[in-house]
């Protein structure tokens, strides 16, 4: 009977797993991918039953394609230095934040119609963030060599797609 349970627990796990990364990677607010490896962040809207936002307003998890597109939790270290969020308002249909590795970009996250999304702006455009890539070219551990940050974001006025790069 142990036996059985030491199988079934783990069995139970992967395909919790899989439902977690189907149902979570189709309603993202947006990820983001870098130049080192498959892996990408994840950033998902943290709502209650009623639609409104969490005193954590985002989620954040890692989906570790480099291991079979496991989910993992982001690391403290990850969540202080690098892909962390820092809010600096939050109510219950929006907030507004930046990442902890950078500072000079604000994002607000807001309810439109029945889902929500973020926004920055650049050079007078308010952008609806998608995606973010980041080109990292050597470095070590604790600082690694940022050499380029490409923001994929709508336009909101005009809807076009567009791509802003971020020289850090």
């Amino acid at each position: 009977m142990k036996r059985l349970i030491y199988i079934l627990i783990p069995l139970a796990f992967v395909s919790l797993s899989a439902f977690i990364v189907d149902n979570e990677t189709t309603n993202y607010l947006f990820k983001i991918e870098r130049s080192k490896d498959n892996n990408q962040i994840f950033y998902t809207v943290n709502t209650d039953a009623a639609g409104k936002l969490k005193e954590k307003p985002i989620t954040v998890f890692w989906i570790k394609n480099t291991k079979k597109g496991r989910v993992e939790p982001l690391t403290w270290i990850q969540k202080k230095y690098a892909y962390g969020l820092s809010y600096k308002h939050c109510c219950e249909d929006c907030a507004t934040f930046q990442f902890v590795s950078y500072d000079k970009l604000n994002f607000l996250l807001k309810k439109e119609e029945k889902e929500y999304k973020v926004y920055t702006k650049k050079e007078n455009k308010i952008l609806e963030v998608q995606r973010i890539f980041v080109q990292i070219d050597g470095g070590t551990f604790w600082l690694p060599n940022v050499t380029e940050i490409k923001l994929y974001a709508q336009e909101l006025k005009s809807g076009k797609e567009i791509v802003e790069t971020i020289i850090p």
